[in-house]
């Protein structure tokens, strides 16, 4: 059974032995402010979802991953958005490429990202 996004986080936390207040105030928010431990209370117990550099900052003080943070955050759109933000040009591409995927049934995911990633390191 995968994780939810709170689970992970308050699992993470209790791991260090970190309290909410600790933790809370080591995540900066994009106007410089560190987030409430009610803020980060909520998060865990899955009344909000945090905004994307806020689910950014979680990962860096708590040392997790980001895209499994989006993941279970049901964000993964957002590292998408980030692609595309950074490379426009291949906007058209990457929506046949989900389109077709739908269209298709297809499911195996890792195994395409495996090949991107040992293609990039044979191109280099």
């Amino acid at each position: 059974m995968t994780q939810r996004l709170g689970e992970i986080i308050k699992a993470m936390r209790q791991a260090r032995h970190l309290s909410l207040r600790g933790v809370a105030d080591q995540v900066i928010k994009e106007d410089g402010r560190s987030i409430s431990p009610q803020y980060l209370f909520d998060i865990e117990e899955h009344h909000r979802v945090p905004a994307p550099h806020v689910l950014r900052e979680l990962a860096r003080v708590l040392d997790l991953d980001y895209d499994r943070l989006l993941a279970a955050a049901g964000a993964a759109d957002i590292a998408v958005r980030e692609y595309l933000a950074a490379y426009p040009q291949h906007s058209e591409a990457v929506i046949k490429l989900f389109r077709e995927a739908q269209q298709g049934g297809f499911e195996d995911w890792e195994r395409l990202r495996n090949m991107v990633k040992t293609r990039g390191k044979t191109q280099r």
